[in-house]
């Protein structure tokens, strides 16, 4: 383990730290409607959609499921979180992309109770010639819990026209952000899922809507009907690669994040971006 992998702040992490104040180890309670899908449990899969209908966040309103998680026919976890958060952008979303990995202090303000480490290969966070966006679309190294499971797993974030048609319904529908990811394992070129965080304008700021499809690892390089991935997929492998309970502790996890996130983001954008 890495002598700075650990969950937590020592007495000296944030010395000299701007934003050291918006470290709150006692986070914000779930939202109300993600607290009710926790307890409700293991929803339908027809409430469910494989990636290929990723279409569906596009269009206005909402869609049947918007908190809980289901399995998929194929075998995939399908977890759905809406997170309301006040006075937040899309701007601020993808600022806080390129800005957190840069130091792991930056990056636990996010889950006090979860996130250990993160980092790229190049560390461009701080670089003020590229955008926000440049900044974060990279592969992220990643080192949290989720549940009770120490992850050390990679996000690749990549263009989101690749997931999604037609740009000028994001727009038009009042999406600010859309963010779309890789998730694979760190010690192994394995994908293990993908993720989707769309930020939606309200009238008090955003929502976010986010989705994950996990589980059934692959090597990418081969086809889905090769042996090794069939291994990969079956039931015992993916269950020891992703936790047995992944579709509810992603669920809680993202859910106790973005609240939280939400809690801080505008005032820690708000000193970074003074006029």
């Amino acid at each position: 383990m890495n002598s700075d992998h650990y969950l937590g702040m020592l007495p000296d992490d944030l010395d000299g730290k701007p934003y050291a104040k918006y470290w709150q180890p006692a986070m914000r309670p779930l939202q109300p409607h993600v607290r009710e899908a926790v307890l409700h449990g293991e929803e339908a899969e027809a409430l469910g959609f494989p990636m290929s209908e990723a279409d569906q966040l596009l269009a206005p309103g909402y869609l049947a499921l918007e908190n809980g998680f289901t399995i998929l026919p194929g075998g995939k976890i399908f977890v759905a979180v809406r997170t309301d958060m006040p006075r937040v952008t899309g701007a601020m979303f993808e600022w806080w992309l390129g800005w957190h990995y840069m130091e792991h202090q930056r990056y636990k303000l996010w889950h006090p109770r979860a996130h250990i480490a993160n980092g790229t290969n190049d560390m461009q966070g701080d670089n003020p010639l590229l955008s926000d966006r440049q900044k974060y679309m990279t592969t992220h190294y990643v080192t949290e819990y989720v549940g009770n499971r120490r992850e050390d797993i990679t996000i690749t974030f990549s263009d989101p026209a690749t997931l999604f048609s037609d740009k000028n319904q994001w727009a038009n529908n009042g999406i600010t952000a859309l963010v779309y990811g890789r998730v694979g394992l760190q010690r192994a070129r394995i994908t293990i899922g993908h993720l989707v965080h769309q930020i939606r304008s309200t009238p008090g700021g955003s929502e976010m809507r986010s989705r994950f499809w996990l589980g059934k690892p692959q090597l990418d390089a081969l086809g889905p009907y090769n042996p090794i991935n069939r291994l990969l997929g079956s039931k015992p492998v993916s269950m020891r690669l992703t936790g047995a309970h992944l579709g509810r502790d992603m669920l809680v996890h993202c859910g106790m994040e973005m609240q939280h996130l939400a809690g801080f983001l505008p005032d820690l954008y708000g000193d970074y971006h003074k006029a």
